[in-house]
């Protein structure tokens, strides 16, 4: 995997870019990220993610608030200011400037890793979707390792604040207590080296973990053939998003 597409899926490149054809009057708020909102219906926040429309086949039922770059660059403030009880605040507040209370969450690969601390922070989610990282086993020690080992190259990233402020997650415990309708998914082939040697593993961690998730009441699927690639296919992301959310979710 080329270093760009290592970034893509460890979270420096993985939410660019809006709707471009919908405005909303709250993504200019003062002090929020900015956001667009479109459709009606249960909400769901999201990060944005490319290609272009990527959540259209879900604005017919969903009112979906979009986020957008959470690191648009690696100014010494963004590094300093994306620690996870940050960027969990910052998501509660874009809620709040959209008038939404409760929400559903979908990430893939980094926005699961978000989804799941916001989940221990917060009683707001109606439902939690994380595709491309593992609820159980994630390897928050290894992406930490390859973001320093970037970092002692010279390519400091926001991420590197990130997954420093989770070091030391109690994810079993946190995970244990989540009570909202939740999944998790990746393809099953979904593992990659990271820098030299650092291998990650998503599709085969959840599988190994799959009984004990479904114990604690996760829905868990593999989807055959797929890679890490699978995030930006939502030819097949968002059926799969529509079959677990609309029984849990609409009316």
């Amino acid at each position: 995997m080329k270093r760009r597409e290592m970034l893509q899926a460890l979270g420096s490149a993985s939410v660019v870019g809006l709707f471009s054809n919908v405005l909303s009057t709250h993504t200019q708020a003062q002090g929020v990220r900015p956001f667009t909102v479109r459709g009606s219906g249960p909400a769901l926040i999201v990060f944005d993610r490319q290609p272009g429309g990527y959540y259209d086949r879900l604005t017919d039922r969903y009112r979906v608030v979009v986020i957008g770059d959470v690191a648009p660059d690696n100014s010494p403030a963004t590094i300093a200011s994306l620690t996870a009880d940050r960027l969990c605040a910052d998501i509660l507040a874009v809620a709040d400037a959209a008038g939404v209370d409760r929400f559903a969450w979908f990430g893939f690969s980094f926005g699961s890793v978000v989804g799941l601390q916001l989940a221990s922070r917060t009683s707001r989610l109606s439902a939690l979707v994380c595709g491309g990282w593992p609820p159980l086993g994630g390897q928050y020690a290894e992406t930490l390792g390859y973001a320093e080992a970037e970092a002692a190259q010279g390519r400091v990233t926001p991420f590197l604040t990130f997954y420093r402020s989770v070091r030391g997650w109690p994810e079993r415990e946190a995970v244990s207590k989540f009570t909202c309708p939740r999944m998790a998914f990746a393809g099953n082939k979904d593992e990659f080296v990271a820098g030299a040697a650092t291998r990650i593993r998503i599709g085969p961690l959840i599988a190994e973990h799959r009984a004990e998730l479904e114990r604690l009441g996760w829905t868990v699927q593999l989807i055959d053939g797929f890679g890490h690639e699978l995030g930006a296919r939502p030819d097949v992301v968002i059926p799969i998003l529509r079959r677990f959310l609309d029984p849990v979710l609409l009316p």
